[in-house]
């Protein structure tokens, strides 16, 4: 079986990463994916191009004006026709946004979508928003809609979609670090000596918070950051790294000047291997406003660093609070502040936590599980519509 990925990727984040452990894992199952990546014209290689390629998965470039190009849509589709392609599996707006208004007759190969998450927060840009609300109304024509946690599946934006076509297949991880690809450096164990040594000497010999992800408003990184002024004026000696790049960095430079924080604080910009940090943290923080289901807290469930994070998208699916994390209100300085402190007063609570968070690896987040559920719904669209079952 022949799937072609579509994706318009900005950078190596979540749903790239997650593509990637896919791939690999549908490659062991004897399937043959293929990434077609969507980009606007004049860019040369996209990081997702070139990590796929570093690992031998076969990609093709598809250059295009934004906006919804057919005639681009077109050109993808014939290279599909062509190349024989069974299955589309459309990852994000772009995809569904050109796949899904095209009728079946002329698409003439099913079409899946794996919906990895919203991030607008009801206030964002007025054009993400309106992208989200159009890519809603492409999921009314695909022949499956697949989203990553049981909270998505709810959402009231998602309410007309025919309940035969959904499911819910939460992202999957490699269980140790040593299944990923050895030639892909971005996502295996590193040694000490390839990572940043500032970032190391950072966090070396003080409690250390990290986080990894975009500096965007739905991460909700304003909030940690107050929740640091909190723990420290409460006369904890406490340092924050969060590893990632995005528009809000002004934003957060300010208010971490603004808070006397600029010796406590390390913004250190994107890491293409920012997950092998993760053994370096104390405690692994996701304040976000809104999520699908997160790599980051996947990587941090399998590098057993504890984990504070609010109670959004589908982490309450896999992690319990007070068996195998902390949950805390978004948009919450105080409670998040008081969850931290938690570890500083308790030094037994952080294995406790890791431990039970170990047991979700194998029975509910492994990257062979998920393949295995992907390749189940392939298997049902390829089917006549009257043979599909609830």
């Amino acid at each position: 079986m022949k799937i072609l990925h579509l994706i318009d990727s900005a950078g190596l984040y979540g749903a790239e990463v997650m593509l990637l452990h896919l791939i690999a894992e549908q490659i062991k199952q004897g399937l043959q994916p293929i990434i077609a990546s969507i980009g606007e014209k004049g860019i040369d290689e996209k990081p997702l191009e070139k990590e796929a390629k570093k690992r031998g998965y076969r990609v093709k470039k598809f250059r295009m004006a934004p906006g919804p190009n057919y005639l681009g849509a077109l050109n993808i589709l014939r290279f599909a026709w062509h190349e024989g392609i069974d299955i589309l599996h459309s990852h994000g707006y772009k995809g569904n946004i050109l796949f899904g208004f095209i009728p079946g007759k002329i698409r003439r190969i099913p079409i899946i979508t794996t919906v990895h998450g919203y991030t607008s927060t009801g206030n964002g840009l007025r054009r993400m928003r309106a992208y989200e609300w159009l890519d809603s109304k492409a999921l009314r024509f695909m022949d499956a809609v697949v989203f990553v946690s049981n909270a998505m599946k709810s959402d009231s934006r998602f309410k007309h979609l025919n309940p035969s076509k959904v499911h819910v297949i939460h992202n999957g991880i490699p269980l140790t670090t040593s299944d990923s690809p050895s030639h892909a450096p971005s996502f295996s164990a590193l040694d000490a000596a390839d990572l940043d040594q500032h970032i190391l000497d950072f966090c070396t010999n003080t409690f250390t918070l990290g986080s990894i992800g975009r500096l965007s408003p739905e991460k909700g990184y304003i909030y940690l950051v107050r929740a640091l002024k909190i723990i420290r004026d409460k006369g904890h000696d406490v340092r924050l790294v969060i590893i990632g790049e995005g528009g809000e960095r002004p934003k957060l430079e300010q208010e971490i000047s603004r808070l006397g924080l600029r010796n406590h604080v390390l913004l250190p910009g994107y890491r293409a291997n920012a997950s092998a940090y993760l053994p370096y943290f104390d405690v692994f923080v996701l304040p976000s406003l809104t999520e699908g289901l997160p790599m980051t807290i996947l990587e941090a469930i399998r590098a057993k660093v504890p984990i504070v994070a609010t109670r959004v998208g589908g982490i309450p699916d896999i992690l319990q609070e007070e068996k195998s994390c902390l949950f805390v209100r978004c948009k919450d300085p105080e409670s998040l502040a008081g969850a931290l402190i938690r570890f500083l007063e308790d030094p037994t609570l952080g294995k406790s936590l890791t431990d039970n968070a170990s047991d979700v690896l194998s029975t509910q987040i492994s990257i062979n599980m998920t393949s295995m559920r992907y390749k189940q719904v392939y298997q049902k669209v390829g089917l006549p519509p009257k043979l599909w079952t609830v």
